[in-house]
């Protein structure tokens, strides 16, 4: 598959997931435990009290909405129109603004030094040139800005671990409980992180883009708090690490 191919197949994918993807635990934001403690991890890498945030690859705007509740100004993007709608009413109901953006997240349609944050959840996974991005995440950055990447390693690809995930997908179709939109076989075989990114690889990533001062936190604990919103048919293969990577940008 050729790049726009490989847009264009991500596009319709995540245009079928929008409308039911935040049903899924760990996609939406489920309860007011979990919306506390995704404001805390966020709120630890903030340096002034009102920021322009970009939220690339916004998908349905949990992230960028939490920031607009806490007051900064959110430009969100994505490729999918579908997910942005989806955004956009969320936003509506919460009384929430946010500058809604259609565009590629490794391609990005902004000014050098446009924002003070830059933010992701679950993106990476998804790129097939996740360099490209990290380098244009960096270069609509402010000189002292911060990105915040949230990501993990959710396929355990040991045989005991495969088993659990078939058990678990086939019980969710059984039960109807699936969001849609997933890869096929063809595009996964386009991303060099299907499956999730790994740590060491993001850490190794995100110096070679040039970021600075780079530190990890996990999440496994947002993890276990929303084990309370999946279904017991789920829960039986819970992803290996999830994590919150920060680095500043220092010219």
């Amino acid at each position: 598959m050729i790049d726009h191919e490989i847009r264009d197949a991500i596009r319709k994918s995540w245009n079928q997931s929008s409308v039911t993807y935040d049903s899924c635990p760990g996609h939406g934001i489920g309860t007011e435990e979990e919306k506390s403690a995704w404001k805390q991890e966020l709120q630890r890498n903030l340096s002034g009290s009102r920021q322009a945030v970009l939220d690339v690859g916004c998908g349905t705007g949990a992230m960028g909405l939490l920031f607009a509740e806490m007051g900064h100004r959110v430009t969100a993007l994505d490729l999918s129109e579908g997910m942005m709608a989806q955004a956009l009413k969320k936003g509506n109901a919460q009384n929430n603004s946010i500058e809604l953006v259609a565009g590629d997240a490794g391609h990005l349609p902004f000014r050098d030094g446009s924002f003070d944050v830059v933010v992701n959840r679950h993106l990476l996974w998804t790129l097939p040139h996740p360099e490209t991005a990290l380098s244009e995440w960096r270069r609509v950055l402010k000189n002292g800005g911060v990105v915040l990447i949230i990501e993990g390693v959710w396929t355990d690809r040991r045989f005991p671990a495969r088993a659990k995930r078939w058990l678990s997908n086939g019980l969710a179709k059984i039960f109807g409980h699936t969001h849609g939109g997933h890869y096929d076989k063809e595009l996964r075989s386009q991303l060099p992180y299907d499956g999730g990114v790994p740590k060491e690889a993001m850490i190794s990533g995100l110096s070679h883009a040039g970021f600075v001062n780079i530190s990890i936190r996990d999440l496994m604990y947002i993890r276990e708090i929303q084990k309370s919103q999946i279904p017991w048919y789920q829960r039986f293969a819970p992803a290996k690490t999830y994590y919150l990577l920060a680095a500043t940008k220092h010219d």
